[in-house]
């Protein structure tokens, strides 16, 4: 069942969109050119890091203190923002965000030479990754990508007068100019190799938008951050001698907690929104959602002259099945039941709990035959559906089943063109099929009785 809210609400109300880049099928959910660029990448970025490695010698004492500096600092900022790394976790978030280990890395390529830089990265990396415990897949393309934005920052660094600068050597008043431009391209080039690596990877999976290569304003804005918080830092590390980097580990702690405060609440205002949209019990969308939903659906399918499906269901005799199971059965009944009608629909059909016991179903674009066909699968998936109860007293475990359902279909336009005149019309057929001894499936005769949903409900309270 597609989404009845908004992308950034799909994973909250349990509907599969998934991340950008995902996670352990990332090679599953991506072209052949796409996995080609993703091997491709990853081995020009183990290559380019082995070559640095090996040619840059054993590092200075310096460059020792430095990357032991960044290394602790950045552990501790990991252990500091840990709570909430652990709660993106437990809640399965699928969402990206900015990184903030991403101040000590980029701190760590202005400062350190290659090798360093590049152990700098798998420390943070495989420390975070015990916190975050993200799919290894993405996780280990995301650290290859971090690594490129690295190197590249590192090797822009050593080519020009600020590596040497930020480490404590002197500057000429006619080269602060220069080294201000050098800094400016060094963040470029730590920015531009994550995009390339990412946004290529992103467009060969079909989505070559600017914000999925670039990045949304506000990534961009937490990035640029981020980056002057690593310039900050690679100057306090070499300057300050490590007191101006304890006093700067506070803000980006700070910050860090900052933004996940706002992200936490950002999903709290989310998930009422969504709940709003949704029906509790079922995961369904509700009659706020459903309706403009299909009132959408409806007027494309009469755009482009094609038919639209209208089906109402109803589980039959549902007062005798809470009798029999209890109300807290009854509801894992109702919960079972959803999940068959969301196995039964195809991907752009609409499910809805309209209340009670009754469900609503739309199927853009499908013919009298098809809605027939989709209707009696469903209705013979419920007679051989089976419920696992526990009993409360003595956790006793048994499988429910015995329960059938009754359905009604409407199309448009041959039954009308609105969808309160096709759920009244459904509605009908649906009186039809309780009359004609429940568990079957009616469509609606061309002249439909006004009002008939008012009449079943009185008649068939009892369902």
């Amino acid at each position: 069942m597609p989404s009845l809210t908004s992308p950034r609400h799909a994973r909250l109300a349990g509907v599969s969109l998934g991340e950008r880049l995902r996670s352990l099928d990332l090679f599953m959910h991506t072209t052949r050119a796409g996995i080609l660029w993703i091997l491709a990448s990853e081995i020009a970025i183990f290559v380019w890091a082995c070559a640095g490695v090996l040619g840059g010698g054993f590092p200075d004492a310096l460059s020792l203190r430095l990357f032991a500096l960044l290394t602790g600092f950045a552990i501790l900022h990991m252990e500091a923002t840990r709570p909430a790394e652990e709660r993106r976790r437990a809640a399965h978030l699928a969402g990206e965000h900015i990184d903030h280990t991403g101040v000590w890395t980029c701190a760590g390529a202005f400062v350190l030479p290659v090798p360093l830089v590049v152990a700098l990265v798998l420390i943070i990396r495989l420390r975070r990754y015990f916190i975050a415990r993200k799919p290894p897949g993405r996780y280990l393309f995301t650290t290859f990508a971090i690594t490129s934005s690295a190197l590249a920052a590192q090797a822009l660094a050593t080519a020009t007068p600020v590596h040497d600068w930020i480490r404590g050597e002197p500057i000429a008043a006619d080269q602060v100019l220069g080294a201000a431009l050098a800094v400016g391209g060094a963040f470029a080039a730590y920015y531009a190799a994550q995009t390339i690596v990412i946004g290529v990877a992103r467009g060969l999976r079909g989505d070559w938008s600017w914000v999925s290569i670039l990045g949304n304003r506000k990534e961009n804005v937490d990035l640029a951050i981020t980056l002057c918080l690593g310039l900050i830092a690679a100057w306090g590390a070499g300057v300050a001698y490590g007191l101006l980097l304890a006093a700067l580990s506070v803000v980006v702690v700070g910050y860090t907690r900052h933004t996940q405060r706002i992200e936490q609440l950002e999903q709290e205002r989310d998930r009422l929104e969504v709940d709003a949209l949704h029906d509790p019990l079922t995961g369904l969308a509700n009659q706020r959602a459903f309706n403009p939903a299909a009132t959408l659906a409806l007027v494309a399918d009469q755009a482009r002259r094609r038919p639209t499906a209208v089906m109402m269901f109803d589980l039959d005799r549902f007062k005798q099945v809470n009798s029999r199971l209890g109300h807290l059965g009854a509801n894992e009944v109702l919960k079972a039941l959803a999940g068959v009608l969301r196995s039964c629909v195809r991907r752009d059909d609409l499910v809805c709990r309209w209340g009670g016991e009754e469900f609503s179903v739309l199927l853009p674009s499908t013919t009298r035959a098809d809605a027939w066909t989709i209707a009696e699968r469903i209705r013979v998936a419920v007679e051989s559906m089976t419920v696992e109860l526990t009993k409360a007293a003595g956790g006793r475990t048994e499988l429910a089943g015995d329960f059938t359902i009754s359905g009604g279909i409407a199309l448009s336009p041959e039954h009308g063109t609105d969808l309160a005149t096709l759920q009244e019309h459904a509605d009908q057929a649906l009186a039809q099929a309780k009359d004609g001894g429940r568990n079957q499936v009616r469509l609606t005769p061309p002249a439909a009785v006004p009002g008939v949903r008012a009449v079943r409900e009185r008649t068939y309270d009892s369902s």
